[in-house]
């Protein structure tokens, strides 16, 4: 599947695989534990098989098509949230799709090939000793959640009671959770981002990047290489800047060391903003951090001041930095632009120049030549080619009206000239750049965070500048991976009321009724106890990797209950069986394979959660939230949906359309 979509193995697709891995076998577990439980009572393998795979045939495919229905809306979301959730997507269904396949197919026809009777199956003793061990705790299991339901159907208010008071106290727990886009990752590398005062050259820049370089080395003992770029903000910026300068350093694996990376920015970011003079330090994380961050605009929260006054836009965003540097959670601002730098206007007096005999060409050229450089051409020599550039050491000193008395101009007649002679020079305050976005001028605000939690500070800077009485026309915005966060949840959650859509009209056209898909969608509000306490447990945020998680669950919490209603449905119909004894029955019967299906999911995505090394922050919240919200599921769907069913199916009759002592005989399981 994945090579017919033209995907690759990566880090997202082999995730949705390790996700899938516990599903898959859930259908066979369902279709060949019915079989079975037929071929003990009949020894006929083939007749074993027919009835087995026609009895939860129909409800299998229904489960699937309903965890299938949860991820192909993800499949059409797009930007850098339908990146992400594409191949892990894929992966998932596909798996899906064939795993149905194989269970209401191939497993049938296996088992009416080599099912055998126990006293035919030669085994060692402790083997037996080992599975009827096993079928003793499942018996007591049995017993004991036959008369756990039966009270909890006599009482049924006190467990709905409890089960809301749980998914109540899980709501209210979400707050306690920090937000992010995608959680930090250790992947061994980050960026150093260095400013020197302006008018600094490359030698005195490249100095305090080798002192910056010492100190880091005695810091960091676990950096294996270290390569910084000298007059460039960054490893892809084009223009060069004398003041800037860009490091990115690589540490040794995960394995070889004590501290995450984690641990060591923090360190890092302190000691050289507070040892290193004349140096605005900024330390980030890199790896696929750094990558999110070009698709994103960068790391941080941000928000963007706009409007159609400029300097109304700039004192604003001065106003909101202020309120972003005051945060606990934020150890750096900055603002798109500077307003701290000066720009030097140089006036020539054509008048003065007439009268001096100087042309404007040749004064240009000599301003041009001594403020900034010129191209004269090309050299070539033994074939080689050369460029020739004209340039000054003035521009790298500190520029007056002394400086314009030393400038001399040699005109046509042979006379010099002061340039002073015919211009003047000022310093005047300017923006570094102007930006315009929907034809407004516009400033980004930026901070730097001590953690990946953005819910916090997002929400008290959005408060204090709604306090603020603003400018008339100017107004802000969160930007940025700040945006990102709130537009993906929202998608997020328009995706997962598709998904609950599609998983109702699923089972409605299964059962033919409106009711009872309701009864097994009552299941889904409380995977959430389970996701927030995995997500809690574990010490991850909230991301797009845990709502897919919650997504993927809306349509797998649902499996186990869709066979307990109809298993239960089928007693009903074809038996004649009583509304609260056909409960009970249905509801023994089916813990096993219910509690078979969930464990192997549960244990599939566990090592998931439990996952460490490079890269493992950005899946592991998919198989913890999983883990967690499938586990607390499965327990409390085992008594809601057998009391929701009890309470709305009073009304509704089934005639029975076999004997009485067909149904009695059917019954006597082993």
């Amino acid at each position: 599947g994945l090579y017919g979509t033209g995907r690759s193995l990566n880090l997202l697709s082999l995730a949705g695989m390790t996700v899938a891995i516990g599903m898959i076998v859930d259908n066979s577990i369902v279709i060949l534990e019915n079989t079975y439980r037929h071929f003990k009572k009949t020894r006929d393998r083939r007749s074993a098989a027919l009835t087995g795979a026609g009895e939860v045939g129909a409800a299998v495919l229904a489960s699937t098509t309903t965890s299938i229905c949860v991820f192909a809306p993800l499949l059409f979301l797009t930007g850098i949230i339908g990146v992400i959730m594409n191949d892990l997507s894929l992966a998932i269904v596909f798996s899906l799709a064939a795993s149905a396949l194989v269970a209401v197919v191939v497993v049938p026809w296996l088992s009416s090939l080599i099912l055998k009777p126990d006293d035919e199956v030669r085994k060692p003793r402790f083997l037996r000793k080992f599975e009827a061990s096993i079928d003793r705790m499942f018996d007591a299991l049995e017993r004991g959640y036959r008369r756990a339901l039966e009270a909890a159907l006599s009482n049924k208010a006190f467990a709905l009671t409890i089960s809301a008071s749980f998914l109540i106290a899980s709501v209210l727990l979400l707050s306690i959770l920090k937000v992010s886009f995608i959680p930090p990752t250790d992947t061994g590398e980050f960026e150093i981002h260095i400013e020197t005062p302006a008018g600094y050259t490359l030698e005195r820049t490249g100095g305090k990047v080798d002192e910056i370089d010492t100190l880091l080395r005695d810091l960091v003992p676990e950096i294996e290489v270290a390569v910084y770029y000298v007059g460039s903000g960054s490893a892809i910026t084009v223009t060069s800047a004398p003041n800037r300068a860009f490091g990115r350093i690589r540490l040794v694996p995960s394995e070889a060391r004590k501290r995450t990376i984690q641990e060591i920015l923090p360190l890092v970011q302190e000691t050289l903003s507070t040892t290193v003079p004349d140096c605005d330090v900024t330390v980030l994380n890199g790896g696929f951090d750094a990558l999110l961050a070009l698709g994103t605009g960068g790391q941080g929260f941000q928000m963007e001041v706009y409007g159609s006054d400029l300097d109304a836009v700039t004192q604003t965003a001065r106003m909101a930095r202020e309120i972003l540097s005051r945060d606990p959670d934020v150890f750096k601002t900055e603002l798109s632009v500077r307003t701290d730098v000066q720009q030097l206007y140089a006036d020539l007096s054509q008048a003065y120049m007439g009268t001096l005999g100087v042309t404007p060409y040749e004064a240009g050229i000599t301003s041009r030549i001594l403020f900034g450089g010129m191209d004269a051409g090309r050299l070539r020599e033994d074939g080689e080619d050369y460029p020739i550039r004209i340039t000054s050491d003035i521009a790298d000193e500190r520029i007056d009206s002394d400086t314009l008395n030393s400038i001399i101009i040699r005109t046509n007649d042979g006379r010099k000239i002061s340039f002073a002679a015919f211009s003047t020079i000022e310093a005047r305050p300017a923006l570094t750049r102007i930006d315009r976005k929907d034809r407004n001028f516009s400033v980004e605000v930026r901070g730097y965070l001590r953690s990946d939690d953005q819910s916090g500070v997002t929400g008290r800077t959005i408060a204090a500048m709604n306090a603020l009485a603003l400018p008339p026309g100017v107004k802000f915005r969160t930007s940025g991976t700040s945006q990102l966060i709130g537009d993906s949840i929202s998608s997020l959650l328009f995706m997962l009321g598709i998904a609950v859509f599609l998983v109702y009209a699923v089972m409605v056209i299964q059962f033919e009724r409106f009711m009872q898909p309701l009864i097994i969608m009552a299941s889904i509000p409380f995977c959430l106890i389970g996701v927030v306490l995995g997500l809690y447990l574990f010490g991850s945020s909230i991301s797009i990797i845990a709502m897919l998680a919650i997504i993927a669950l809306g349509g797998t919490v649902v499996n186990n209950a869709i066979v307990l209603v109809d298993y239960t449905n089928m007693l009903r119909r074809d038996y004649g069986i009583e509304r609260r004894s056909a409960i009970l029955e249905g509801a023994g019967n089916r813990i096993r394979p219910i509690l078979m299906t969930a464990l192997t999911t549960i244990f599939g995505v566990l090592p998931m959660a439990l996952a460490h090394g490079n890269g493992s922050e950005v899946y592991a919240p998919l198989g913890q939230a999983i883990f967690g919200g499938l586990l607390t599921s499965t327990v409390i769907t085992l008594f809601i949906v057998p009391i929701l069913y009890d309470a709305l199916e009073k009304r509704i009759a089934y005639i029975p359309s076999t004997a009485q002592a067909r149904a009695e005989e059917s019954l006597q399981y082993e």
